[in-house]
Order: structure tokens, then C-alpha cells, then sequence
């Protein structure tokens, strides 16, 4: 019996203590709940300490101008000097005496009264005018003053897309025009969109729409807390703008009337041509500037065409433009960057808009930097051809590819020391999906007419392609 009751006495103590285990061992729900995502930084309105003396005729007086001055301290330019005291009702300081200037009850009447853009305030100083041989009273306070601390994205390379200047209001699109103003605003937009995806740079909106001046008004007329009131004047201004001038942007139609027949041989191309400038605004110094073009694909001549898609040529086109125009101001302020290899496996330094899956691009290898024998500048570095990257996929924030024709050694590179240029153009020369009749010569053409060359440009069938001659075997 009593070798019994001691297993029964063990085994209900290994029980207790597995149970005790088990409770130790269960995560709390704390532990098992996934980290919420971080909130977007769009900037907040904080605290900031500060110190700050003023002078009047009276004790009032002269904290009223010391709380002034500590809130133009803190927040400078964003507010104005001389609307100050009304805004904040910085004259809850006027007609009191000494004693209650420094009393815990009047702290307590400047917060409420400046809608909380003035906390923890406390006279630390005040002298009368035979203290320091003056004639106005001087106060010292110290508070904590509202101010608006702007996003980090603030701290990134600020740049103004600016305007695309192009020679023609009207833009020749397949068979029909398209406004040019229509198209420099989606370019704008896209050049923009795709800036913000390289998170290389912080984008100023100059669109200054209805809805943001209506939140500024609703801030500053005191229809929202006073605090919020250190959210004015608080807009940015540039490092870099952007602008390009658009040279030649146009698709055209080439028709001739067959001698032979009633039919029109009729063929499509074009293309586009833009310069582009990034400008310093501090020192209007031009720091880049590019000359950019592409080609539309062509149609080549046929008497069974029906037209051409103008819509997926010109979305085309536009697509082209912002790969190039981003890919160009990358290259001069940010190059794309090998990070990390194993292999022919490469990652880099940019994702977004900045690179295409699928997209060939050439590399280089870094070599030393080279400098101006006359003035010391440096001319950058020696780049040599050293492979192709083939992009197999893109992140918001990445990309990855694989490397191939390798002509260098890339086991000893430093940091940064392969980068990409340019995208290596496609092989195709002529699209036949792009018009719904068979992209070939009827028979009943002239035997001189090219199968496949595209039209020469008369400028008969430039201005008035539909229209051109009937007599003219000329192209």
C-alpha cells in the first residue's frame, strides 16, 4: 500500500509539472499577432522646446512678445510676424500683473487659447525697467512650440517635371491627329509616376488643385485646430527641374494611287526626337542634358490595308519615351547598380519603372576615375564593356537578371564597380499586327516598287499623305 500511494504521489506531481510546462510553453497572443505595417510618412505635427525673450511697455506686454518670438523661432517663415498675436491669442497676456503671469492657471489659459501651439509654458524671467536701467519690461519663457516636421521622402533629391514643349499643336497619328497638349500631359504624368517608383527622388506637385487649397484655407481661416496652423507655408521647393522639347513626334500615312488599278498603295511609319534638360535652381546651372529618339514600328506598303491601331502606336510610343527619359536622368544622378552576384545572377540597384522584365541592357565595368589635366575636374571613370543583362524580374525596389556574353572578369569588382547602360535595341523591323490586311504588295503594282523599304518622304505625302499624287511613281 505505501509503495502504491508513492506512485500515486508521483505520478500526480509529473502531471502537475507537464501542465505547468505546457502553460510556459504556449505563446500569448501578443507574441503570435504579425506586426502591423508601418504608417505612411506624410510628415506630423510635434513639440519642439525652446527659449525666448520679449519686451514691452508692460509685464503683459512683454510676455506676449516673448511667446511671438518663440513661436516665429521655431517655425520661422511659416507663419506671419505680424498676424501672429491674433492667430494664437497671444494677447491673453494683457492687463495682468506679475504674479498671475506666473501662475499655473494662466500656463493653462495660453494652451487653450492658442488651440495647443503653446504647451508647458512658464515664465522663467521677469524684470522690471530699473533692473537692468531700461524703460520696458523684459520676460524669458521657455514652452514647447507646435511645429511641422516634413516626411523623410523630404530629404531625397526634390525635382519639378516640367513643361514638354512641342512644335505642332497637332500630332499625325496613323489616320487620324491627336492634340499635342493631351500628350505632354500623360507624359508628364507617367515621367512623374515612374519617378516616384525608382524611390530615388521626391516629386513636386506644381498642380495646384482646388481640393489642397481648400484644406490650407479651411487650416488658416482657424476652422481647424490652431496647431495645424504649423502646416502652412510649409511647401517645398526644387533641387532639379525637368523639362524637353519634342522635335519631331508623328506617325504617317503614305498612299499611291496604282497605275494599273484603282487600288492605293499605302504604308506606315514614324517616330519621335526630344531633348531634355535637368536644371540646378539654385544656380540655374544646366547639370545634364540628353537627346533622346525612337522609332515607331513600320507598316510596310500593301493595297489590303484597312488602317492601323493609332491608339496602341501612340501608347506605344509615349511607353517608349518614359522608359528612355527615366533611364537617362537615372544614369546621370543615380545609376543602376549590381548590388550583389553569384554567378550570372545578378541583383540591382533599382526596380519600378526604372527597368523592363524581359529588356536586354548593356553593362560596364568601373575602372579608375580619370581627371581634367587643366583645371583637376574629374571626368568620371573609365568604363569598359564587359556583358549583356537579360532582366527576368522587377521589384518596386530591385531587379534581377542573369548575365550573359561575359567578356571580363568580374570576381574581384568593387562595390558599385558594374553598372548598366543603355537598353539594346530589339531586332524587329516591321509589325504586320498592326494593320488588319496582309502586309504585302498586290500583284498589280509596279514592278519597281519596293516590297518592304519604307516610302521616302516627298514632302508632297509629308503635308498631305492621303493626297498624294496619282502621276507619282516616286516615293
Amino acid at each position: 500500500m505505501r509503495y502504491l500511494h508513492f506512485f500515486c504521489v508521483l505520478a500526480i506531481a509529473t502531471t502537475v509539472a507537464l501542465v505547468g510546462c505546457g502553460k510556459q510553453e504556449t505563446p500569448s497572443a501578443s507574441t503570435t499577432t504579425n506586426a502591423a505595417p508601418p504608417v505612411p510618412d506624410v510628415g506630423k505635427v510635434v513639440n519642439e522646446k525652446t527659449t525666448a525673450q520679449g519686451f514691452g511697455a508692460t509685464a503683459g506686454e512683454a510676455v506676449s512678445d516673448a511667446m511671438k518670438m518663440a513661436i516665429l523661432q521655431v517655425n520661422g517663415a511659416a507663419v506671419q510676424a505680424s498676424t501672429v498675436t491674433a492667430k494664437y491669442g497671444l494677447d491673453v497676456s494683457i492687463g495682468r500683473d506679475t504674479a498671475s503671469l506666473r501662475a499655473n492657471e494662466f500656463a493653462e489659459v495660453v494652451k487653450q487659447r492658442s488651440g495647443g501651439v503653446i504647451q508647458n509654458f512658464r515664465v522663467t524671467d521677469l524684470q522690471e525697467p530699473s533692473v537692468f536701467g531700461g524703460k520696458r519690461y523684459k520676460a524669458t519663457i521657455e514652452a514647447q512650440i507646435a511645429k511641422f516636421n516634413p516626411s523623410t521622402d523630404m530629404q531625397k533629391i526634390k525635382v519639378i517635371v516640367g513643361p514638354i514643349h512641342f512644335d505642332s499643336a497637332s500630332l499625325p497619328m496613323g489616320d487620324r491627329s491627336v492634340s499635342a497638349a493631351e500628350v505632354e500631359t500623360t507624359l508628364r504624368q507617367r515621367i512623374s509616376d515612374a519617378l516616384v517608383q525608382t524611390g530615388r527622388f521626391a516629386i513636386l506637385d506644381r498642380e495646384f488643385s482646388p481640393e489642397i487649397e481648400r484644406e490650407l484655407d479651411m487650416i488658416s481661416s482657424g476652422q481647424a485646430p490652431s496647431a495645424e496652423l504649423a502646416k502652412l507655408s510649409q511647401a517645398a521647393s526644387a533641387d532639379l527641374v525637368w523639362s524637353a522639347h519634342v522635335s519631331n513626334f508623328a506617325y504617317n500615312r503614305y498612299a499611291r494611287q496604282l497605275k494599273t488599278s484603282d487600288r492605293q498603295l499605302v504604308s506606315y511609319s514614324g517616330g519621335w526626337a526630344i531633348s531634355e534638360k535637368l536644371v540646378n535652381v539654385a544656380t540655374r546651372q544646366v547639370v545634364a542634358s540628353d537627346s533622346l529618339r525612337g522609332q515607331a514600328p513600320s507598316i510596310a506598303p500593301t493595297t489590303l490595308s484597312q488602317g492601323v491601331d493609332s491608339s496602341m502606336i501612340l501608347e506605344g510610343m509615349n511607353t517608349d519615351i518614359v522608359n528612355q527619359v527615366v533611364a537617362s536622368v537615372l544614369r546621370r544622378t543615380f545609376p543602376v547598380t549590381v548590388v550583389a552576384l553569384d554567378g550570372s545572377n545578378a541583383v540591382l540597384s533599382q526596380g519600378g519603372q526604372a527597368l523592363k522584365e524581359g529588356a536586354r541592357y548593356a553593362m560596364v565595368t568601373m575602372g579608375a576615375e580619370m581627371k581634367d589635366p587643366q583645371t583637376g575636374q574629374s571626368l568620371g571613370r573609365v568604363e569598359t564593356p564587359c556583358c549583356e543583362l537579360v532582366v527576368e524580374r522587377v521589384t518596386p525596389n530591385l531587379s534581377y537578371g542573369r548575365l550573359e556574353n561575359i567578356r571580363s572578369n568580374l570576381e574581384q569588382l568593387p562595390t558599385g564597380g558594374l553598372q548598366l547602360r543603355e537598353q539594346l535595341a530589339e531586332t524587329s523591323s516591321v509589325v504586320k499586327a498592326s494593320t488588319s490586311g496582309d502586309n504585302v504588295v498586290s500583284e498589280d503594282a509596279d514592278a519597281s516598287t519596293p516590297k518592304a523599304a519604307p516610302p521616302k518622304k516627298s514632302s508632297k505625302a509629308q503635308q498631305h499623305p492621303a493626297a498624294a499624287s496619282k502621276d507619282d511613281d516616286n516615293w
